[in-house]
């Protein structure tokens, strides 16, 4: 059985076991099984950090072949964060408009901050804010690394792993090859370890659901189900919206043929979650059925497979705000723009694998300091929105790739002329 279905099983064993005690009003016997998912979440917060410092660093470090293609990098990369920045920006007003988490009411949201949050402070307290933009600028920049990433400061965790994945690039490439592969075993082993905590995904599911509807009733089933509506709205906007203006503006080409021409691409992204395995056939539909430049599909498809993930950020973007909603966290602009800056870094290096987005979502939400269990009461419909990213993830890799690939003809036309 895969393990979606399983966690789609846990869902609803979990609403069910937790509706019946709610109805016996006997919730605190929820208290019983909520440790399995308590330790589901500090499992994920162990991986975070050195899985964002190894894919920042491993990824930072690959960019040398930028000096081999020079233009076709820039511009994709420069295309790949912008695209990133809009997406979590839109995933964050889109949250903040329909306000998904604030559809409980405020006895029941007061029960949650009570309950949980109070819990997650003792555990990780919250980043304090920060003064000003000079102060902000200052935090990026860690005195010590090894103490931010003993204190879990995300930031500054990111800001010294890309700086050194930077700086191994002005090594020796003998020397360069042998980090690299030294990096590709860690976030190999990482990777494996994220595998494994998933595979408790199904039980924790079952734990924290319980507890939830135990204590809180079908109210947050409501706010849940409005929470996913919106983020797989706002990526079916930023798909067919933003990547269509964006292939027709800049790359020449009808949208409906784009996405006529690459729906195979897409159904495959849909049914296996994962960019890394699309790769393959994504490639040669580029190339054969838009007909792309080889080299352009070869550079920049498994780049954008590694650095690209405007699905994740809208994912990142909605979830944070909702999750701060539900826990009656007011978000300031400063840590909204925390998330934006967070969840587009974030994305740098991440594994294309399944599931991987709600591991590095608990990088997000420590960054605005937002509860971290606020991870347990959305993972019940993470499979369904981890297709859905990785659809958009997929499509804007394609897009990108034909933006590029256009850009470079035109500069050659341009050339020819002369």
């Amino acid at each position: 059985m895969k393990l979606h279905t399983k966690i789609f099983i846990g869902l609803l064993a979990g609403i069910a076991a937790g509706a019946l005690l709610a109805m016996l009003q006997a919730g605190a016997v929820a208290a019983y099984v909520k440790p399995l998912g308590d330790i589901f979440i500090q499992l994920l917060k162990m991986i975070a950090i050195p899985l964002i410092a190894v894919s920042i660093m491993g990824a930072t470090a690959g960019f040398a072949d930028l000096k081999k293609l020079g233009r076709v990098g820039l511009k994709a990369v420069a295309f790949f964060l912008a695209s990133m920045a809009l997406a979590v920006s839109l995933g964050i007003v889109a949250a903040n408009l329909f306000q998904p988490g604030k559809s409980l009411d405020a006895a029941k949201r007061e029960a949650i901050q009570a309950g949980i949050q109070a819990e997650s402070r003792r555990q990780q307290p919250a980043a304090a804010p920060r003064a000003g933009a000079s102060e902000f600028l200052l935090a990026l920049i860690p005195t010590n690394p090894f103490a931010a990433l003993a204190a879990g400061d995300m930031l500054p965790v990111i800001t010294f792993s890309l700086l050194l994945g930077l700086a191994f690039t002005l090594i020796a490439p003998a020397k360069r090859e042998r980090v690299l592969e030294l990096l590709d075993a860690l976030n190999d082993a990482l990777v494996a370890l994220v595998k494994g905590v998933m595979g408790l995904a199904p039980y924790a599911v079952f734990a924290l659901i319980t507890a939830v509807i135990a204590q809180f009733g079908f109210h947050f089933l409501l706010a849940l189900l409005e929470y996913a509506l919106v983020t797989v709205g706002v990526m079916a906007f930023f798909l067919f919206g933003y990547y269509s203006l964006a292939v027709a503006l800049l790359g020449g080409t009808s949208p409906l043929t784009f996405f006529r021409r690459l729906s195979s691409v897409g159904l495959l992204a849909f049914s296996t979650s994962s960019s890394n395995a699309v790769l393959p056939e994504n490639m040669v539909s580029c190339e054969q059925k838009l007909g792309m430049d080889r080299g352009v599909v070869s550079f920049v498809l498994p780049l954008g497979a590694t650095i690209n993930m405007s699905g994740t950020s809208i994912y990142h973007g909605v979830s944070a705000v909702f999750i701060a909603q539900v826990f009656g966290v007011a978000l300031s602009l400063q840590q909204q723009a925390l998330v934006v800056l967070t969840a587009t870094l974030a994305a740098v290096g991440t594994a294309g694998i399944p599931g991987i987005g709600i591991v590095t979502l608990s990088m997000v939400l420590g960054s605005a300091g937002i509860p971290l269990e606020g991870i347990g009461l959305i993972i019940g419909v993470e499979r369904i929105l981890d297709m859905c990213r990785t659809v958009l993830n997929v499509m804007g890799d394609s897009a990108t790739a034909l933006i590029v690939d256009r850009s470079e003809k035109r500069r050659e036309r341009r050339r020819s002329w002369v």
